[in-house]
């Protein structure tokens, strides 16, 4: 479907040849394994459960790399066949972060806690999400047993899903520019919130995702009257801060109080759990909260966090609020509008 043509990008893009060939058998054979045999096409509808028998394939023949999902995601965004590259990325979405807990575990606690909370292996790249949430379920019901709820929260509050510190220091460094330039808290919330509605109508308007979420006219309305989502919002020292849905179309138009958190929850290691009505320990939402902190980093401020509300606790939206402390050089502004912040960047932690 399309080869030539994609082995054809890949060469202007710049990629050697021998890698073009390696990243074309995982191609082929995700052709071969999808398409309508009758077309030689891949059908319009083919989806997550698609992907799902694919990724159990990969797992059995140990074929299920990281660089092979990611040449397929890549594959399928060239082909503009969405639901294939959502699903894919939904494999992926996550994929390290019960190791960067259990090494942040062992980092904090030691090896012999480690081995006591991960006694079995984790769960391999490709499994589905009712494997990984039954997985980290029992992992968190021991990790309970063994140590304090703080503990808990403080080692999931660094997993911020997975992504490595390097992957946001461009990001946290253009916002302390930012916020330099702005001057105070909130003309800086008020740029990000432009830059964010800026976004997400460029993206609607060109029929784009934003990562996984799909931008149409009420979801953007519904985001852009919020100005804590993705954002932040100040009302004196603390900051408040709500997340997109994961699956906002569907979630505007759920009813069901179930099913829209499941539609609210980003955690592929937690959200099957929503839908089985089997509870998950929400300490898992410090991971998200982690995340959230970067939103914060351009403010040269130390800061503690905490989980308000969430998805897997019951509530039907993700909210955070952060408490504002002193500049990171250990002076306390005279108000939250202080201004000079330096270059230093904020340590952050979380809170119960």
């Amino acid at each position: 479907m399309k080869r030539i043509e994609y082995q054809e990008h890949l060469r202007r893009q710049g990629m050697p040849e021998d890698r073009i060939e390696q990243r074309m058998v995982i191609v082929r054979d995700f052709v071969a394994a999808l398409a309508d045999p009758a077309t030689g096409d891949i059908p319009a509808t083919a989806g997550k459960e698609a992907v799902r028998t694919l990724a159990r394939r990969l797992v059995a023949e140990g074929r299920n790399t990281l660089a092979n999902l990611s040449a397929l995601a890549d594959y399928t965004d060239w082909l503009g066949h969405r639901r294939l590259w959502v699903a894919l990325t939904e494999v992926m979405d996550c994929h390290n972060a019960l190791e960067v807990l259990a090494s942040e575990v062992e980092t904090r606690l030691g090896r012999r806690m480690r081995d006591g909370i991960f006694r079995e292996p984790l769960p391999p790249l490709g499994a589905g999400e009712e494997e990984r949430c039954a997985y980290t379920r029992a992992m968190m019901e021991r990790m309970a047993e063994l140590i304090s709820p703080e503990e808990a929260r403080l080692a999931w509050y660094q997993v911020q899903h997975g992504i490595p510190a390097a992957a946001w220091q461009a990001g946290d460094t253009a916002d302390r520019d930012k916020f330099r330039r702005c001057g105070d808290i909130d003309t800086f919330f008020d740029l990000k919130r432009q830059e964010r509605d800026t976004l997400l109508t460029r993206l609607r308007d060109e029929h784009k995702l934003w990562y996984t979420v799909e931008i149409t006219d009420a979801v953007l309305a519904f985001i852009k009257n919020d100005p804590e989502m993705e954002v932040g919002k100040r009302e004196g020292d603390k900051v408040f801060v709500s997340k997109i849905p994961y699956n906002a179309v569907r979630y505007l138009q759920a009813s069901d109080p179930a099913m829209k958190r499941y539609f609210a929850c980003h955690c592929p290691l937690a959200r099957e759990a929503i839908l089985q009505g089997h509870p998950i320990s929400p300490a898992i939402c410090h991971c998200s909260l982690g995340f959230a902190s970067h939103y914060l980093t351009g403010l040269d401020r130390e800061f503690t966090g905490e989980v308000l509300e969430s998805a897997v606790k019951g509530d039907t939206r993700c909210r955070f609020v952060f408490h504002l402390g002193q500049k990171t050089d250990g002076t306390t502004p005279p108000d939250p509008t202080a201004r000079r912040p330096s270059d230093a960047a904020p340590r952050n932690q979380s809170t119960g």
